[in-house]
């Protein structure tokens, strides 16, 4: 019999409860052990649940059904009479393979957390989101945001930290952004398409979507439908690859009709094989007197070893940046940039609030003006 035992048998024994041999009070204990786990694990249950229903409650609410529901359980939701799993917390309303399988999961499987300004070192998710959509970190603060393709979450990281509530959508591979994330509090990640969202409209403040239209089968009409989800006095901002002859007439867009045919495994191992050796090209034309202009038209591979923000990485972690994008720009199955002047007539149809859009040789902007 172990202290533990010996002190709760002479409880027993000096009130009197009753007198036991050895074997008996072992029984008893095992008992007692069985009850105590049972309602520990009932009271660790109803904590969690409680939590559970907190962090769903806003979630839930901007749902376009008002008699949207959750399980006891919290492994069902139902929506508009349609069964919806919850697994991991993730709300799934859509299958978890998806024609962004390819490429999109192998970049999440081999660098899930390479871009998170908190893994990697860097403010470089910091600095682009605050350069191209110029609003005050502050502004952030306390706001609503619909993130409409979230990846792994480096920017939904970015969003947090500045204070907002980010509901973040995507297709497939939430599980991924949900462990990397890893906020319970202040983000809820979503499992769905950015060209069917189960919200209601105008429920949002701000309305983000960075690095994902263009990826998108149909970008003007996926457009069209996420701005009708900002609230008429909220704020967007939306980027796309610009449609520009500096853009349009790089390396990826000539390549791209024949890599994106190739396996992901296949194309992945290809890039990362040549990249010592791209680094080391492209590191060296980049001295010479037009070398720049023959990197960015003629050589695939992205090098960053120049670029400030990177300045306090070591030469492999560069690399791997280099791999992880110069793969991304060669497999995604839709690559389609959305020129100025079609975001501007799709924008005028639906916000309320003064816009601009900032067309720069590589990227297109639409934001909403802030004061």
């Amino acid at each position: 019999m172990n202290k533990n035992h010996t002190q709760v048998h002479q409880i027993v024994t000096d009130h009197n409860k009753c007198i036991l041999d050895e074997s008996g009070f072992n029984k008893l204990v095992g008992r007692f052990d069985i009850v105590y786990t049972v309602v520990k694990i009932s009271h660790t249950t109803y904590e969690w649940m409680n939590e559970f229903n907190m962090i769903m409650k806003q979630f839930l609410s901007l749902l376009d059904d008002d008699k949207v529901s959750l399980s006891e359980d919290g492994q069902t939701l139902t929506f508009k009479g349609h069964p919806i799993p919850v697994r991991n917390g993730v709300p799934r309303f859509t299958p978890d393979e998806s024609y962004s399988d390819g490429n999109f999961a192998k970049l999440r499987e081999e660098h899930a957390v390479l871009q998170f300004d908190s893994k990697n070192g860097t403010t470089d998710r910091d600095q682009t989101i605050s350069d191209r959509t110029t609003w005050p970190k502050e502004f952030w603060a306390g706001k609503t945001v619909l993130e409409c393709g979230c990846g792994a979450g480096p920017d939904t990281e970015i969003l947090r930290n500045w204070g907002a509530k980010v509901i973040a959508v995507d297709l497939a591979g939430s599980d991924i952004a949900k462990e990397s994330l890893d906020d319970e509090e202040n983000i809820q990640i979503v499992q769905g398409s950015i060209l069917d969202l189960p919200f209601k409209k105008q429920s949002f403040d701000i309305v983000f979507c960075h690095r994902v239209l263009q990826h998108t089968p149909h970008p003007h009409e996926t457009l069209e439908h996420i701005l009708q989800f900002v609230k008429p006095d909220g704020a967007v901002f939306v980027h796309s690859y610009a449609r520009t002859f500096i853009q349009m007439c790089r390396w990826k867009y000539a390549l791209l009709p024949f890599t994106r045919k190739v396996k992901s495994e296949k194309l992945y191992n290809f890039v990362k094989g040549y990249a010592p050796f791209a680094m080391k090209l492209t590191g060296t034309l980049r001295k010479i007197p037009g070398g720049r202009g023959i990197n960015h038209f003629f050589i695939p591979f992205l090098n960053y070893r120049h670029a400030k923000q990177f300045e306090p990485l070591t030469d492999e972690r560069v690399m791997e940046i280099g791999v992880h994008d110069t793969f991304d720009a060669l497999s995604p199955p839709y690559d389609n940039p959305m020129s100025a002047k079609d975001m501007r007539l799709i924008a005028e149809k639906h916000l309320k609030h003064p816009f601009e859009i900032e067309e720069r040789p590589m990227v297109t902007l639409l934001r909403t003006k802030v004061s």
